[in-house]
């Protein structure tokens, strides 16, 4: 079984960190599916550090393990601050983001810009791995640009600073998601370290997740958006049983419910449903009636109109 520092996985399938989308809710279902790791969404360390109340109420669930808190800043004292936070809180692992593209994130050094300052970026990781007595992470990408490749430079400073694993997602910063990621860079990777290597992009269908493991050697893979509208996938890699689609939807409801109260669920169902019913015939009229839920009630009585 696959192990970052001393926490043993039950095996190599890690849900990735996605902004409004991994919250407990979606964690819960995933380890319903098998998955061997969960990320949280990706969190301010200077959030946590000026004690913002939405940076710092991340909850750590009972029996919510093992999990990964994700946090993204560029001062190390507060990246350190948060890290000490969170372990406190009870994660079991905290992860270092080197990768966000989007504008508000990079704009302030933080992300996929912090990861084009080697010595700033080295400065960083070395202030959270000395707070820490659990797993530190981190998630990069190829570098800035085709020519600001650097992922190989940052991951060797990484692990000279103690970090247990390595995370690729091999596209380059200002790609954001779109083009294909280049795997082979991601065994390039596995092949210039001792430390565990996570692949990551483009991960949709047990083929790819069965490729990244035997023809470019990524230790673990982290799956994001094909997870979305598709939990099935892990067990289907896993080969373990799978419940009926009505099912898994009622079972996401009802985690969302449990989570953030009825008003909310019925708005945040509205960003997944689309996904898990895209095959069934009137998915566009099923997506028009969702929008319009604002019940727990109306909402289970719509799922009696998929056509599976």
């Amino acid at each position: 079984m696959p192990k970052i520092g001393n926490i043993i996985l039950s095996n190599s399938i890690i849900s990735a960190p996605l902004a409004g989308i991994s919250d407990y809710s979606f964690r819960q279902l995933m380890r319903d599916f098998g998955v061997g790791l969960t990320y949280s969404e990706m969190i301010s360390a200077d959030g946590v550090y000026r004690n913002n109340k939405k940076s710092k109420t991340f909850s750590f669930v009972k029996n919510e393990h093992p999990v990964n808190t994700q946090i993204f800043g560029h001062n190390p004292e507060y990246m350190a601050y948060a890290a000490s936070f969170f372990e406190d809180q009870g994660a079991d692992m905290i992860d270092i983001n080197f990768g966000c593209p989007v504008p508000k994130v990079v704009k302030h050094g933080s992300g996929a810009a912090l990861a084009r300052d080697l010595q700033k970026a080295s400065q960083v990781i070395c202030a959270v791995r000395k707070v820490l007595s659990i797993p530190l992470t981190i998630k990069i990408r190829l570098g800035w640009c085709k020519n600001e490749e650097n992922y190989l430079e940052l991951a060797s400073i990484a692990e000279k600073e103690g970090v247990n694993a390595i995370c690729l997602h091999a596209r380059y910063a200002t790609q954001l998601y779109t083009g294909v990621s280049d795997w082979s860079k991601v065994k390039l990777l596995k092949n210039s370290l001792t430390i565990p290597v996570i692949g990551s992009g483009d991960l949709k269908t047990t083929s790819d997740l069965a490729k990244s493991i035997t023809e470019y050697g990524a230790d673990l893979v982290m799956v994001g958006r094909g997870l979305m509208g598709n939990p099935q996938l892990i067990s289907s890699f896993l080969k373990t049983p799978s419940p009926p689609l009505k099912e898994i939807i009622v079972a996401h409801f009802n985690y969302l419910l449990a989570y953030h109260g009825e008003p909310k669920a019925c708005k945040l169902i509205r960003k997944f449903f689309p996904k898990y019913i895209k095959s069934s015939p009137n998915a566009k009229e099923l997506k028009m009636k969702c929008n319009l839920v604002d019940n727990s009630a109306a909402f289970f009585a719509l799922l009696e109109d998929i056509i599976v």
